[in-house]
């Protein structure tokens, strides 16, 4: 009887409180090991044409990733400078992205843009810091906050 009791007094319980209430808390991201990157360049003169063919080819090749979260590829207002918001579940996915990019399309983004800026968000290795030094990148370290 009490076993009944307990049980359905469970049920109600959780169907009274809200379905976001019952999800799990929110996991510190760069502090458990997510890592991100804001990617800032320009077009060069006369590729914009090529830089849009190039872009399309890439998201989807990176869609392929399973631990990319995030990967966006954007323009500022004057329609040349450009911004790509990456992240990665660990820093070992941004290594695997790195090393997937590392062919052709690294040698294909050379001849329609130049990289003007980068910032790191996150804690990457040794191995990922040296995979990333042509980006010359502003490292920061994380504070507080999550990511879902």
């Amino acid at each position: 009887m009490m076993r009944r009791l307990l049980i359905s007094l469970s049920a109600v319980v959780l169907v009274s409180f809200p379905v976001h209430a019952q999800t799990a808390a929110p996991q510190h991201g760069l502090k458990a090991g997510t890592i991100a990157l804001v990617v800032t360049g320009e077009v060069l003169p006369g590729q914009m044409d090529n830089f849009r063919k190039l872009v399309t080819r890439l998201v989807a090749a990176v869609a392929e990733e399973p631990r990319t979260l995030a990967y966006e590829w954007s323009f500022q207002p004057d329609q040349k400078t450009y911004n790509i918001m990456e992240v990665y579940q660990k820093f070992r996915c941004l290594a695997a992205h790195i090393k997937h990019m590392s062919g052709g399309f690294l040698n294909e983004l050379a001849q329609v843009r130049k990289t003007t800026n980068a910032i790191v968000f996150g804690s990457p290795d040794a191995q990922v810091k040296e995979a990333l030094t042509r980006l010359d990148p502003l490292y920061t370290s994380p504070i507080d906050g999550f990511i879902r």
